[in-house]
């Protein structure tokens, strides 16, 4: 082929390994713009493969490659991008149609990039390395923190966020509001407000110009929350409730009484995700966590108060679990029913660039009897959830074609929830109808019929 073959996003996390297994021709890693920009000046992505096209991408940060005898090679880590810098950014936009189901997926906009945590996991690495009560993480100078004299990455002991993106900085609301107008205009009606800390937004504002390391001091920015929130639901196809949009994460250290109303108000009844992770407070102090698991507690009943549909999430397998930690988590999950709309659980697994990354892949939770706890509770929880659905009216995308039934459908919810399978909807994708649900399948999928069918 003529050009080169570049792969970036998640994936590329897994350094090495990801070249090896994409053989793409250059990987790009952590933050994207200033590389490929580099790239792109540099004359990189031409068809050259010569040494001194080798040498050329030696000179540039944050790729991997293939060097003229075969062999994978990293260059240096990029520093992450400056607050000015980021919100220099302008999201493309122009190539979404050529996902699938683009019109019925949630595309993510991103609103803040990295993360407000950069403290750090108490547990003993795998080579050694302990935390020893230095204060670094504490004193909000990220210069201090990144001279860790332990050398541990900053954050959740699982998570590589920090250390990927740096610190929590937010785009401009007019950045913002032009991405999600554009998108809806190619056909987009599901958008989620992208945050790895949806409430950080506006928050580095209270700090400049020293960076937002700290997760819960200050509290929110609830002038610059209403601000972004008022702009997006004044887009017009907003306003006149053509699409939907909802929010991404929320830490539970800084979900408040005033911050659900904002939402509320703005969002009614939005999902919003918050990671809890463990049920354990010993066990998520050790892991590095920015909230305690009764703060997300006290987060889901504010959110369910004010008509907010908190999903929460939790880690089975992580260093440091046993039984006690399974079983105040799943104790925890089964308190949280009557405020959430679901739980999601994940396999731990050790990430490149956090501080667990040395840690082994653990078996499925099926295969280790504390996960099985942690496992058999979420499932046991969501489909009680489920339940709740039985009778209801939901208004669906009709998304693609049901490979188990030749004339029947698969659609998502619009505002967020399982999937739901229709009867004789093939041939009408891309329609938002609405649906009155029939029949729970699984924790993860639900049976309905169109109103007018069957139904009136």
């Amino acid at each position: 082929h003529f050009g080169k073959v570049v792969v970036g996003g998640p994936i590329t996390s897994e350094l090495l390994s990801a070249l090896t297994t994409t053989m793409a021709d250059i990987i790009v890693i952590g933050e994207g713009e200033l590389t490929l920009e580099e790239l792109l000046t540099k004359g990189c992505l031409n068809g050259r493969n010569d040494n001194s096209f080798a040498g050329l991408l030696e000179q540039i940060n944050g790729i991997g490659f293939f060097s003229t005898d075969g062999k994978p090679k990293l260059t240096q880590f990029r520093r992450y991008s400056t607050r000015e810098e980021f919100r220099a950014f302008q999201a493309s936009t122009a190539r979404i149609t050529d996902y699938p189901n683009y019109f019925s997926a949630k595309v993510y906009v991103e609103v803040v990039r990295g993360c407000s945590n950069f403290g750090g996991t108490r547990l003993r690495l795998p080579d050694g390395r302990q935390c020893i009560e230095c204060g670094a993480c504490d004193g909000g100078s990220l210069e201090r923190r990144a001279q860790c004299p332990s050398k541990i990455p900053p954050g959740c002991g699982f998570c590589s966020v920090p250390s990927l993106f740096g610190p929590a900085r937010s785009r401009t609301i007019d950045s913002i509001t032009h991405e999600i107008a554009e998108l809806l205009d190619l056909g987009v009606k599901r958008i989620v407000l992208s945050a790895p800390g949806f409430l950080d937004f506006g928050r580095e504002e209270l700090v400049h110009p020293k960076p937002l390391i700290n997760p819960s001091k200050p509290p929110a920015n609830l002038q610059k929350i209403e601000e972004l929130l008022s702009a997006v639901t004044a887009i017009k196809k907003v306003a006149q409730q053509k699409v939907w949009v909802e929010i991404e994460n929320v830490k539970a250290a800084l979900f408040t009484e005033a911050v659900a109303r904002i939402i509320a108000k703005y969002l009614p009844h939005s999902p919003l995700s918050i990671g809890c992770e463990t049920g354990s407070s010993e066990h998520a102090r050790l892991l590095g966590r920015s909230s305690d698991p009764q703060e997300a507690l006290r987060a889901v009943k504010i959110a369910h108060k004010h008509g907010l549909r908190p999903h929460v999430y939790f880690i089975h397998s992580l260093p440091g679990q046993n039984k006690k930690t399974a079983t105040e988590t799943a104790q925890l999950m089964k308190k949280m029913v009557p405020y959430i709309e679901k739980v999601t659980i994940y396999r731990f697994r050790p990430l490149p660039l956090s501080a667990f990354s040395e840690f082994p892949l653990p078996p499925a939770a099926m295969k280790d009897p504390a996960s099985k706890i942690i496992a058999e509770t979420a499932n046991s929880v969501n489909f009680q959830k489920k339940r709740n659905y039985l009778g209801t009216i939901v208004r669906v995308i009709i998304s693609e074609p049901s490979f188990k039934d030749k004339t029947g459908a698969m659609a998502s919810i619009l505002s967020g929830g399982p999937m739901v399978a229709i009867k004789n909807a093939n041939e009408r994708i891309g329609e938002i109808v609405d649906v009155r649900i029939r029949k729970v399948l699984s924790d993860k999928l639900l049976y309905g019929e169109i109103l007018g069918e069957k139904d009136d």
